[in-house]
């Protein structure tokens, strides 16, 4: 390897080191049945049956109601009505969505029992209750319009099946029912005419999704390096929509992707408050770029996906919606919350919008860019380790290897180069590298660069709770003097914020035992 290679190799670890963060390796599972273990599975169908009968969704009979509907999936997925004969008994057994919003069979490549899987890397989150888990996965081929909006590794969700017999039939036959639901989506069930808690296995299904990440955990460290990444920046819903639940968005930092929300995702599935007010979304985007064009990056997908989620706007979940933002994500952020005005404009031009020379396709994404108006469902943001006012990292040693490895992205780049060339001079001094299509995110995060100071001074123009919890790496001495390590206190100190919590960690503050808990805590407020 020659020595250039080896030095900018070098750099770009210690760039990650320095400024990305948190970002975890890809949680695993492995199938007990490969080490010996559970043997249902070699059992036929009607045994399962019989067995999963005996004493109806509870203990070793919900194992095999569990590997019953594995085995139907993997031999007759299309149908939902079969006949089985058990001794002198003939069952016809339905297994449909119900009435409870159910999945059917045909939706799922894969399903299996839960409980013969063990989780790695991850805290395994179970919930003890009636039903067989299930974990079940669908390769993401966009079949539906909505598969835009779910990860393109795959679509998985923990699902629970549940048995109940019924009524014998016109001829002969005992009826059983069984319904797949999901466990976001339903605490508790009426069967039997009584309400029970459905069990539920959340880390699983979850756990099955990360293992496909490997490409995305790579991706966090040298898409920022490209100009022209391989995923466009999207939002991705991590379990099915409901209209009655809140959006929760977690937005990632600086040389990060949502893998940084694994073991936050994980944990907050696991609280049954939490997961009955709250659906999980992530924001991925391409960090090279300034913040306040990820964030209009961000505001687009998002009015795109209420809009075809909800299309009257009615729907509970689109009338509240929470931010988690990690780092530079809380300046993502902002641009959901405020307007700017003409100050942005005044600052980084010479001339007024309306005597530039530009096409209609320019103009309106000029306008976007420095026009751009709040989102009003913006309820409350929790900010982690997030510079508002800056790095001084952007201007150290580290920072210098930043703007010399991170480009911004070629779409742009070439938007405000095009503008300079059709109207050469119009950039004033502070906003020089913009005009040159070279602003990239880590010198847009010097506190030197004007567009940090303005943003903070831009208050919230509708209602908006905001919580702060900052790192100090526990070391004593005057909390104004502090620092995560590559955020000073005093930049991510916030007058307004309604709480601040300190946390004794580093910058890749999320997964901090007592950032979790003051997460948790703020989740639950009214």
């Amino acid at each position: 390897m020659n020595l250039g290679k080896t030095l900018e190799l070098f750099a770009i670890a210690l760039l990650a080191l320095a400024l990305g963060g948190c970002a975890i390796a890809p949680a695993t599972i492995s199938r007990v049945t490969e080490l010996g273990g559970c043997s249902l599975g070699k059992h036929p169908p009607e045994e399962l049956l019989r067995l999963a009968l005996s004493e109806p969704n509870q203990g070793e009979s919900a194992h095999a109601l569990a590997h019953f509907v594995e085995s139907w999936h993997r031999r007759h997925p299309e149908e939902n009505s079969r006949v089985f004969t058990v001794g002198n008994e003939r069952y016809r057994v339905r297994l449909d969505a119900g009435s409870h919003r159910g999945y059917s069979l045909a939706y799922f490549d894969e399903i299996s029992p839960a409980v013969d899987f063990r989780v790695k890397r991850i805290p395994h989150h179970r919930r003890e209750g009636i039903g067989a888990p299930l974990v079940a996965l669908r390769e993401n081929q966009g079949r539906e319009a909505i598969e835009t909006f779910y990860p393109p590794e795959a679509i998985t969700r923990p699902l629970t099946a549940l048995i109940e017999e019924r009524e014998t039939n016109s001829e002969g036959e005992r009826e059983i029912s069984i319904e797949l639901l999901c466990p976001l989506q339903h605490l508790e069930i009426q069967l039997a005419d009584a309400a029970s808690t459905i069990a539920a296995d959340f880390s699983v299904p979850w756990a099955n999704l990360l293992s496909r990440t490997g490409y995305l955990n790579r991706l966090r460290f040298f898409d920022a390096l490209r100009t022209d990444p391989k995923r466009d920046p999207s939002l991705y819903l991590m379990e099915p929509y409901d209209p009655r639940k809140e959006p929760l968005i977690m937005i990632h930092g600086l040389l990060d992707t949502p893998l940084a929300w694994a073991e936050l995702s994980n944990e907050l599935w696991a609280e049954d408050a939490i997961r009955e007010r709250y659906q999980i979304w992530h924001y991925l985007y391409n960090t090279s770029a300034p913040a306040l064009y990820s964030g209009r990056l961000l505001q687009q997908e998002l009015r795109e996906l209420r809009e075809q989620l909800d299309p009257e706007g009615d729907d509970p979940a689109m009338q509240s919606t929470t931010l988690i933002a990690h780092s530079m994500g809380g300046i993502v952020s902002r641009r959901l919350t405020t307007e700017p005005g003409d100050v942005f404009w005044e600052a980084a031009f010479h001339v007024p919008f309306d005597e530039l020379d530009l096409s209609p396709e320019d103009r309106d994404s000029l306008t976007e860019a420095f026009f751009w108006k709040a989102e009003p469902h913006i309820k409350r943001i929790i900010y982690v380790a997030v510079p508002h006012q800056g790095s001084d990292y952007a201007d150290n040693f580290i920072g210098q290897l930043g703007t010399v490895l991170v480009k911004p992205p070629n779409r742009f780049a070439a938007f405000y180069s095009r503008i300079s060339s059709a109207n050469p001079g119009v950039f004033t001094n502070r906003y020089a590298a913009l005009g040159r299509g070279e602003l990239d995110s880590v010198n847009a995060l010097s506190p030197k660069q004007p567009s940090l100071p303005i943003l903070a001074a831009l208050p919230n123009v509708y209602p908006v709770r905001e919580f702060s919890i900052i790192g100090n790496r526990g070391k004593d001495g005057p909390l104004e003097d502090s620092s995560d390590g590559v955020v000073p206190y005093w930049s991510s100190h916030l007058e307004r914020a309604e709480s601040e919590k300190i946390v004794p960690t580093d910058h890749g503050a999320i997964d901090h035992e007592e950032s979790v808990a003051e997460i948790k805590r703020i989740l639950q407020l009214p």
